[in-house]
Parts: C-alpha cells; structure tokens; sequence
C-alpha cells in the first residue's frame, strides 16, 4: 500500500471527482487503469498449470498400471559361482515377447552376475526360478528391469 502524502490527500479530498487531479496522483503513484485479467502473466501460469495437471495426471496413471509388474520373492545364494533367484511376474499384454534383467551383487553392492531372462510366449502370470552365475560370491540378486519386446 502506497503512502500518501497529506498534501496529496488534501488534494485528493478537495476535488476527488476531477479527473485532471485522478489522473495527476494516479500518475505519481503508479495506479494506472485496471489491467485485464488475462494480461501479464496470468494466462500463460493458467495454461502451464492446465498443461502441467494434465500431464501429472496422465503419467501417475500410467506409473500405477505399468505393462510388466515384477516382484522379488526370494534368493538363495547355493555355491561362490551361483545365486538362485525368485520371482513372479503379471503381464497386462502376454502378446509379444518378454524379458526380465535379474543381477546378482556382492557384499559392497558390486554387480557379480547379470542374467536376461525370457518370459515364455502367451503367459499372463509366471513365478520364474532362475540361477544366475556370478564372478564372485553373491549375498543378494534383484530384478533389474523387465520390458516387452
């Protein structure tokens, strides 16, 4: 809020329906006519904002329904040059090949083995058991990825 000088508020009080004297103090303290909403900043922000919800929405859903959803059951580590790994697998699409990335780590979360394994054609949901082969000793695996080919 702008401070006014007395003298402008005098000034203002005295003759506050001339549009000479209106026009003088909106000048001197910056009020110039009322801009439009849409003026300025606003209707670009609102359509990023329109653009952005949109597409948040868009990716959330599409993050919550993904084409391969893959889950760890188990590992067991059998010898120093093998790990045993576990999991399932739900596919929306069983069309087409499919393929999961399994890796194998070491104590200071090394990758010692790395395995792709390929999804029988036509399954919708399959619990796979996969030996991986390692260079060392490994004391966990995961699933690294899995994607349609």
């Amino acid at each position: 809020m702008a401070i006014i000088h007395p003298l402008d508020r005098l000034l203002y009080m005295s003759s506050s329906h001339d549009p000479e004297v209106m026009a003088f103090l909106r000048e001197r303290y910056g009020k110039t006519a009322k801009r439009k909403w849409l003026a300025g900043w606003k209707l670009p922000a609102v359509a990023i904002a329109i653009v952005g919800g949109i597409w948040i929405a868009w990716s959330g859903g599409h993050a919550a329904n993904p084409e391969i959803r893959s889950s760890l059951i188990s590992f067991k580590s059998t010898s120093p040059t093998s790990i045993d790994i576990r999991y399932s697998v739900q596919i929306k699409h069983p069309v087409g090949n499919h393929q999961c990335t399994l890796i194998a780590r070491d104590s200071e979360k090394n990758t010692v083995g790395e395995i792709v394994d390929h999804i029988p054609l036509g399954q919708a949901s399959a619990t796979r058991n996969v030996r991986i082969p390692t260079r060392l000793q490994a004391v966990n695996a995961a699933i690294s990825s899995c994607t349609s080919l």
